[in-house]
């Protein structure tokens, strides 16, 4: 029992952080902004730092529930508003529940729904229930809604608004699907809806995080869309690596470090093999990720490669041309030259994907394979470690 209810309270609230998006890419007004769990579980502004519209989502497993005269849900919610009311009075303020759970025909809830409204039917019916009730567990509200005057019962009333029988958890992604449809090619939709989506729910763990209420515009999420969208092209290749320094690279395999002792034979610095290491942990990540989702294609690839190669093989046959083979100093020089060289090239897989990681790692992978090299007898120094 426990463990249903702890999984009904997570749901709850993955509930209502995809609720809060559907809210924000479907309203109207592009100034809209969106605050979650600070005033309320979902709050509305418009260019202000204070809300217009508090919203309570109300999940229930398989569509269970209902909001009737007495409903935990209905009575807490109420009070919720009641104690902001007190606090920071009403001013302009709209208060909205959404709940997957159904109002009786009759009820308060009923009568507070955009269809069929009467606020003061519902008032008489809430005063009835506070007043006839045996439910204990609803006492302390009851006992809050009689200690306040009707007409302020009545002026908070008429900014309520019911919004039942909504989308569950799952049924909320389509939504959310229909915002982002037009803005992506259709065999790309599942990805983009997931970069979205786990965008969206890293920002809703920040601005819980965060101290001060933090809201997030409509505006904001559109440009990520479309940002996002704008990988997923033919001439384009989505990045979903991120930056990290924090990589051990005695874990990785004999064969997949060769590309360091590369950059040992013409003696780079330490901070410049950090940087290495991560371009290398990052393209490498990127390759595998984009080959596993049908990305990028292994005939693409080879194509690639062999360009990355023939355009070394053109700086490293000059370097053999001018650099004194006698003097291992001189050729750790020519050596770093070129790989700087290598680094400053724009050399892409595809045409709009600009991220130098990819090239820079994609050549640590050929220097794995000693397909390419910076020092001039890189072979004869390192095939032995190909070979073992």
């Amino acid at each position: 029992m426990a463990n249903h209810q702890a999984a009904a309270q997570m749901l709850g609230y993955l509930y209502q952080v995809r609720c809060a998006l559907d809210l924000l890419l479907s309203a109207d007004n592009e100034q809209l902004s969106i605050c979650i769990e600070k005033f309320d579980d979902i709050a509305f502004s418009n260019d202000s730092d204070s809300p217009e519209i508090l919203i309570q989502t109300k999940h229930h497993v398989n569509g269970h529930g209902d909001l009737t005269n007495s409903s935990t849900d209905l009575w807490r919610t109420l009070n919720v508003w009641f104690d902001y009311v007190s606090e920071n009075g009403l001013e302009n303020i709209k208060f909205i529940i959404i709940t997957t759970a159904l109002a009786p025909d009759g009820s308060a809830a009923f009568f507070l729904r955009r269809d069929g409204r009467d606020d003061i039917r519902a008032n008489e019916i809430l005063k009835k229930t506070a007043t006839q009730s045996i439910n204990v567990s609803n006492k302390k509200y009851y006992d809050a809604f009689l200690s306040i005057d009707t007409e302020s019962i009545q002026t908070l009333l008429q900014r309520v608004t019911v919004i039942d029988r909504n989308e569950n958890i799952l049924d909320v992604v389509g939504n959310i699907r229909k915002s982002i449809r037009y803005s992506v090619r259709p065999e790309f939709e599942d990805r983009v809806f997931e970069r979205i989506e786990g965008w969206w729910f890293k920002k809703s763990i920040e601005a819980l995080s965060a101290t001060e209420p933090t809201f997030i515009s409509q505006r904001q999420v559109r440009s990520v869309i479309c940002d996002i969208s704008a990988e997923y092209t033919p001439d384009n290749l989505p990045i979903d690596t991120e930056f990290t320094d924090d990589i051990d690279i005695d874990n990785f395999p004999q064969k997949e470090r060769i590309f360091c002792e590369q950059l040992r034979l013409i003696a780079v610095g330490n901070n410049r093999m950090k940087l290495a290491i991560r371009d290398y942990y990052r393209a490498f990540t990127q390759r595998n990720n984009s080959i596993k989702d049908d990305l990028l294609y292994i005939t693409e690839l080879d194509k690639y490669e062999k360009n990355l190669v023939d355009e070394w093989q053109h700086l490293f046959v000059q370097m053999e041309d001018e650099v004194d083979s006698t003097d291992e100093k001189k050729k750790q020089e020519a050596g770093r030259d070129l790989y700087t060289s290598i680094e400053n090239k724009d050399l892409r897989i595809r045409s709009q994907c600009s991220d130098a990681f990819v090239m820079r790692g994609s050549y640590h992978m050929l220097a794995n394979k000693l397909k390419v090299g910076w020092h001039l007898d890189f072979v004869q120094r390192l095939e032995s470690l190909v070979s073992n």
